[in-house]
């Protein structure tokens, strides 16, 4: 999920340099076990119903894997 308009918050309610809405509020992840495809899955729907094409909503969500929460 792009992270313009779409930050998360930390504890004290500013907004995450790092997680996005879907999965970051008040400083932890709304669902911490939530698997690496399941999040894909939530950002492509996210994404559609902004009315972003498919392909690229699959493309933006093909990046999730890569990003700081999955690295281990």
């Amino acid at each position: 999920m792009p992270l313009k308009d779409n930050r998360g918050t930390e504890q004290d309610g500013s907004p995450s340099e790092k997680f996005c809405s879907l999965c970051y509020k008040n400083g932890s992840f709304i669902d911490p076990n939530i698997t690496v495809e399941q999040m894909q899955e939530t950002a492509v729907k996210a994404l559609r119903q902004k009315h972003w094409p498919n392909f690229l909503a699959k493309m933006a969500a093909g990046r999730i894997p890569k990003l700081e929460r999955w690295k281990t």
